[in-house]
């Protein structure tokens, strides 16, 4: 038997781009009774990719993963596998691959867009007969990102992040730099819960729809920043603090936390000052990127 019989050729591999997502704004209620924490968020996803490849194994083996050191009992890419395997009822057995690109654990959403892109390529590899609907519910069983990466372009969210509208978003660049701390959500989470943090979400969705449909360009956008967690995140890395002020001497409009952190992005008007703010900044900081929006 040739080796050719137990692995499938690398032309049957299916790949996909997986991007990083931050937040422009995140107003996050008290914590509810399932765990989960209410909020009103601006997404939008950024061109900042891992690649996830999958294809098809050996009868009986399961899903497999490599490219990630995290252990499959407490990764989010083999959660979803057999999530979905779960809901179609059949056994997944296949081989994913991931390269990462995005930083873990830096208020990103990478894992959570690695689980979408795998769902995504799992139906399409395996043959599944799954709706649109069944999928996104099964996004929300793995994490309440998740269902934002099914989608494409800003999405305004709501409930616990699942609850998704899009909207339009003033064109605008991005500079984002990760300090050289990881920050789990949980914890930031966690420190937001002991400090009584908790804002009227239904104010401010109705103050910030209004804003955000007057909103032009990059200004625009940045007088738009807000995040909850971001005093939360800097209690815990103080690192936040200098890349926040370096990203506005830099020329940025806005600078932010996104998400639960340490990653700080700053609000360009254009890509030549994002590029120049952008070499700058990595004379002082280890992971520094200008990105576009992917709408």
């Amino acid at each position: 038997m040739t080796a050719g019989h137990d692995r499938p050729e690398s032309r049957d591999w299916a790949e996909a781009r997986a991007p990083a997502k931050i937040n422009l704004f995140l107003f996050a209620g008290p914590r509810r009774g399932d765990g989960y924490h209410p909020v009103f968020s601006l997404m939008e996803e950024v061109s900042l990719y891992d690649v996830l490849r999958v294809r098809r194994a050996k009868p009986g083996s399961g899903a497999s993963l490599t490219g990630m050191d995290i252990p499959a009992a407490e990764n989010i890419v083999i959660k979803a596998a057999r999530l979905l395997s779960r809901e179609a009822g059949v056994s997944l057995d296949v081989e994913i691959e991931i390269v990462k690109r995005i930083p873990v654990a830096a208020g990103l959403g990478g894992g959570s867009s690695d689980a979408a892109a795998a769902l995504k390529l799992l139906a399409g590899v395996s043959g599944l007969n799954i709706s649109g609907r069944d999928l996104a519910r099964v996004a929300l069983a793995v994490g309440a990102d998740v269902p934002f990466f099914l989608t494409r372009g800003p999405q305004l969210a709501s409930g616990a992040g699942e609850i998704l509208e899009g909207t339009g978003v003033p064109e605008h660049f991005l500079v984002l730099v990760t300090p050289d701390c990881r920050l789990a959500s949980g914890k930031v989470y966690g420190r937001f819960d002991e400090t009584g943090g908790g804002s009227d979400l239904a104010a401010h969705e109705s103050r910030l729809r209004h804003e955000l449909h007057k909103a032009a360009g990059s200004g625009g956008i940045a007088s738009l920043l807000h995040n909850d967690l971001e005093p939360a995140a800097v209690s815990l890395c103080q690192e936040i603090v200098t890349a926040r002020r370096e990203l506005l001497a830099c020329g940025a409009a806005g600078a932010l936390v996104s998400g639960s952190g340490p990653t700080v992005f700053g609000i360009f008007p254009d890509q030549k000052s994002a590029d120049a703010a952008a070499e700058k900044l990595r004379l002082d900081f280890p992971q520094v990127w200008a990105l576009r929006p992917v709408n």
